[in-house]
């Protein structure tokens, strides 16, 4: 038997690209001022290489978009890091279940996928009009004043991204905030709809910290603004996107993890790692071994400390590195006695030890090597509290005799 002690050390780095590549797909709210091509120079100015493509027809729908050759053609063009997906201005704010738009992104999600399934997708919260829109307002009263236009639009494209694994780029949050606090600064043009070269700016600002979850206050690119208004608006992009990433579904990458999950010993000094992740695998020890597969088996010369190392990539470019210290020493399998066995139970708390003698010492280690318990065992009808798992255990009696177990604690 071996005891296994693990000490993780997390090193946790999900890497950038050095060239993202992103495509929009909407209307002419991407289109006016080319957004796609102010978001390139921004992340340009900070040290960031995007290549931008879009599909933009006027007034498109999800609904269009999803059947639209074009937007397919593009979509099925390149490996994408980002797709961008906006809804018609008015749909976007409309109930679901008077539209398309639910149904026709869920296609839309699906294509992207089906194309790459390492593509995010990014649903491009828009903005509610000036004034309102007069042509929904009979029918949906929540669309006769621009508060409770955005107030849809933010909880729709939020439900958007949510049910379909996406980001949300929330553009509109941060267009209210500067309507808000910043009224001078106009973000329409007159139609009281379509953004001015501001709006469009501050939406660049917005999709930069929304794909790379960083800030872009740093930038000097003002796209021809006046500099004090273009760091203004870069400082609110920054604080309604990274203030708090989580409204906006920015967790959504399951965590790319080299923990193992779990270990087997065929000998004292022999141990076998589990991973089993699909990516590429590295691990490595003190010993110099070293391994690539799934599953990783070392031999360790001696007693003692030894550190081993998993760095894992998986089938999306994500890394991430483990180390920890494997402590091994021996127990002395041949003194292991089967004769008389003690019995370890589970009771509703804990665990209960039967058939010894008072003067035992019980150890017990979780699935990870780490001991949970170590006491003498004064009274052998007394109930010891264990944490929830399998629990394997080693009981020496008095004599130096040894017994070994594994018990499930639920």
């Amino acid at each position: 038997m071996m005891r296994k002690y693990f000490l993780p050390v997390l090193v946790m780095a999900i890497t950038t690209q050095a060239q993202t590549s992103v495509l929009f797909i909407g209307n002419s709210y991407v289109y006016s001022n080319d957004l796609p091509n102010t978001l390139r120079l921004l992340a340009l100015s900070l040290g960031d290489t995007i290549t931008v493509t879009s599909s933009t027809p006027g007034g498109a729908t999800f609904q269009s978009h999803a059947v639209n050759a074009t937007t397919i053609n593009a979509i099925n063009s390149g490996a994408w890091d980002f797709v961008v997906l906006q809804e018609q201005s008015q749909l976007g704010a409309l109930p679901f279940e008077i539209t398309t738009t639910e149904a026709s992104a869920g296609q839309l999600v699906e294509l992207i996928h089906d194309n790459d399934p390492c593509t995010m997708p990014v649903f491009y919260m828009t903005w509610g009009r000036r004034d309102g829109d007069d042509l929904n307002c009979a029918s949906f009263p929540f669309m006769c004043t621009y508060t409770g236009m955005q107030q849809a639009l933010t909880a729709n494209y939020v439900a958007l991204a949510e049910g379909n694994d996406a980001f949300t780029a929330p553009v509109g949050e941060a267009w209210r905030l500067v309507r808000d606090g910043h009224p001078e600064i106009e973000l329409y043009v007159s139609d009281g709809s379509h953004p001015s070269p501001a709006g469009t700016y501050l939406a660049a600002c917005v999709f930069y910290c929304t794909l790379f979850q960083e800030s872009c206050v740093p930038s000097t690119y003002s796209a021809g603004l006046d500099p004090n208004i273009a760091e203004l608006l870069r400082g609110i992009a920054g604080e309604v996107v990274l203030d708090d990433p989580m409204a906006w579904n920015l967790d959504v990458l399951p965590p790319t993890d080299a923990s193992i999950t779990g270990s087997s010993s065929e000998a004292w000094n022999v141990v076998t790692f589990h991973h089993g992740g699909p990516g590429e695998h590295a691990w490595s020890s003190s010993n110099g071994q070293e391994f690539t597969s799934p599953d990783a088996t070392f031999t360790f010369p001696t007693s003692g400390s030894w550190t081993v190392t998993h760095a894992y990539t998986d089938p999306c470019g994500r890394t991430d590195t483990v180390t920890w210290t494997v402590e091994v020493y021996e127990v002395g399998i041949a003194d292991i006695q089967a004769l008389s066995s003690p019995q370890v139970s589970v009771t509703g708390y804990g665990i209960e030890l039967r058939g010894v003698e008072s003067g035992v010492r019980l150890t017990g280690f979780d699935t990870q090597g780490r001991r949970v318990i170590d006491q003498a065992i004064i009274d052998p009808t007394e109930v010891i509290p264990c944490p929830q798992g399998l629990l394997l255990w080693l009981i020496k009696g008095s004599e130096g005799e040894r017994f070994v177990g594994r018990v499930f604690v639920p």
